[in-house]
């Protein structure tokens, strides 16, 4: 985890805890209460590699000077197991350990901003502006701006209007259009006539094998259908999985991809990801690569994404090579 990633309460919370260690962190989780704990367990068992900058950002917020010589941390489930096991008595360990191993769900708002913007644009069309508006400001706003772009003049306006007057949304109103959503991709499928719930079911499943497991079947799946194999094998990978890459990972990138890629890659890109590239080089090259981005202006939605596969097809060479990891954490119990 980078330091350069804004980092959550729930972020803060697991990684000192995790530097505390689990005897000194023990008093600390022993009277919360399950959902916390359990919230808290999932995220350090996540957390995977911990640079040292990150750590003592967090650290800082709580304690006026700390200096940590371990250049690099690694917590794992591992250390959630240690750290229950000194902290509560064995059936709420049992009970925060199961409700860990379970898959993790995504909701409709992740699928949303897995799928391509085209898709997303023929769910919400024929949408009242009003939903349109608030489905589109649950989501990704790199996402959202290339749905918007491919709407009709007249509803952009309308919907961009409505956006920008939302404060507060009924729950109920909320849960009513995610229930809608939920029922119409479910039942939606792909040209391989797999719904998007089993495909996004698969594609968690192949991000959580190791690769040596993962590779052979997705062979496989390509000789047996290649379009099923297209469509599983663009939500591996996304141009937004790219923030969470190491500062390492991402300088190797830089060093392997072209600017003219790049700048028209981030341009379609949210600023979180765009400050991770400029952040890894010099001050002087990212001052360069902004300028060219704001001089470029707007840009069709099918260049941008032209780009972004080409940097994806470089990562993924780079991932099969080892000059980079993307995969998660290493060690499991």
């Amino acid at each position: 985890m980078s330091a350069k990633k804004k980092l959550s309460g729930i972020d803060k919370t697991a990684i000192l805890l995790y530097a505390l260690g689990p005897e000194l962190a023990a008093p600390l989780v022993r009277d919360l209460d399950d959902a916390t704990l359990i919230r808290i367990s999932q995220r350090m068992s996540d957390l995977g590699k911990i640079e040292s900058e990150t750590l003592n950002s967090v650290l800082r917020e709580y304690i006026e000077m700390h200096n940590s010589d371990d250049p690099m941390f690694h917590a794992s489930r591992r250390d959630v197991v240690e750290l229950l096991r000194h902290a509560v008595d064995e059936p709420r360990e049992q009970l925060v350990l199961s409700n860990l191993d379970e898959p993790k769900k995504m909701t409709i708002w992740d699928k949303l901003t897995r799928m391509k913007p085209e898709m997303i644009k023929t769910y919400i069309e024929t949408e009242h502006p009003q939903t349109i508006a608030l489905i589109l400001g649950n989501i990704d706003t790199s996402v959202a701006s290339r749905v918007i772009a491919l709407l009709p003049e007249d509803l952009q306006m309308s919907v961009v209007m409505r956006m920008s007057k939302i404060e507060s949304v009924p729950k109920d109103l909320v849960q009513d259009i995610e229930e809608t959503l939920e029922v119409e991709l479910s039942g939606s499928e792909g040209q391989s006539g797999m719904s998007f719930d089993g495909m996004l079911n698969v594609v968690e499943i192949l991000k959580k094998l190791d690769k040596a497991v993962a590779t052979p079947i997705l062979n496989k799946l390509e000789e047996r259908d290649e379009e099923l194999f297209k469509q599983v094998d663009r939500l591996l990978l996304i141009f937004d999985d790219l923030i969470d890459l190491s500062d390492r990972d991402i300088q190797t990138i830089l060093k392997h991809i072209s600017s003219d890629d790049l700048v028209k890659a981030l341009k379609g890109a949210s600023d979180e990801i765009a400050e991770r590239f400029f952040g890894n080089m010099s001050s002087r090259a990212a001052e360069i690569m902004r300028e060219d981005m704001e001089v470029m202006g707007a840009m069709k939605l099918a260049d941008v994404e032209e780009a972004q596969m080409n940097v994806l097809k470089t990562v993924r060479k780079l991932d099969d090579e080892g000059s980079i990891s993307l995969s998660g954490s290493e060690d499991m119990v």
